[in-house]
């Protein structure tokens, strides 16, 4: 019996029908090759001007040093506390129950890791290295490449660093970020801008003026972070620098592999995006968007 994932044709980019695994592979290779290459250049002038007119909170120097204090062997045994069990692995086959398992033996170590990285200015590869999974849309074309979630199958190690990192973080976004955004925020929940939303409907009964409610959304919105427009956001938030290289060593030569069909690709670099998979990802994205939700 056929796995229910299996992908049994896709569209090349010229709409042929592709259906050997290999080719089938090569396709989405190609696809997310683009896809995590930066469409803009390292010229900071647009993205200053930009976020010139944006009257962005910053946190305070309080804030700011708690943020850039010295990682602890405490924070590495929180995060190794919150893994989940039964999540598949990343590229090395580790598993999650092993580092909860052995914690105790493992932390002093992780701690000493991400302490030479902080040094020495780089990840060891296999942090920043992820198998990247697929998984189809549901009521999409399966046969689209782009109708497909990336899910990014991180190393543990890599996904402690990162949960350590949202750890920090996280206390602090509701100082950051409009109310109103309720996404990825912790204590919030869309049905918030529901019920936001059904006030201002009751509300407007009988006005004379007519209204509208627009919805939108974001077409591969993770993966189209561009990171000197996110770093530069992170600078204006008043992250400090210790925690902002911190957060820079993960977005260092990253690498990837596609995984469709028990057949794995070439590794290849990422230039851009938020992995989805990555603890730290969704309060990325929460916080590179703030801007755009300020200006509408």
């Amino acid at each position: 019996m056929e796995n229910d994932r299996t992908i049994h044709k896709i569209k090349s980019h010229n709409n042929t029908i592709l259906t050997k695994p290999k080719d089938i592979n090569d396709r989405f290779l190609e696809f997310y090759t683009d896809l995590y290459t930066s469409k803009i250049t390292s010229d900071s002038v647009t993205i200053n001007a930009f976020l010139d007119k944006c009257e962005l909170p910053r946190l305070s120097e309080e804030d700011c040093d708690s943020l850039n204090s010295d990682l602890t062997i405490a924070e590495v045994r929180r995060a190794i506390a919150s893994l989940k069990s039964n999540k598949t692995p990343g590229p090395d086959g580790l598993p999650g129950e092993l580092y909860k398992t052995f914690s105790e033996n493992l932390s002093p170590y992780l701690l000493k890791l991400y302490e030479h990285a902080q040094i020495q200015g780089n990840l060891p590869p296999t942090l920043t290295e992820a198998v990247i999974t697929i998984i189809h849309k549901k009521g999409k074309d399966s046969q689209e490449v782009g109708t497909y979630r990336p899910i990014s199958l991180l190393n543990v190690n890599g996904k402690l660093f990162a949960k350590i990192m949202a750890n920090r973080r996280n206390p602090l976004l509701g100082k950051l970020v409009h109310m109103d955004q309720t996404g990825f925020i912790p204590n919030k929940s869309a049905t918030f801008n529901l019920r936001h939303l059904f006030n201002i409907i009751y509300t407007k009964r009988g006005s004379p003026t007519d209204l509208v409610i627009l919805e939108l959304d974001a077409k591969k919105a993770f993966d189209q972070i561009e990171w000197c427009y996110l770093f530069e956001v992170l600078n204006r938030f008043n992250f400090g620098n210790k925690f902002l290289s911190l957060i820079k060593l993960m977005y260092k030569n990253p690498m990837a592999q596609i995984l469709t069909n028990w057949t794995i690709s070439s590794l290849f670099s990422l230039h851009r995006g938020t992995r989805q998979g990555c603890p730290l990802s969704p309060l990325i994205f929460a916080l590179a968007i703030e801007p755009l939700a300020q200006c509408i």
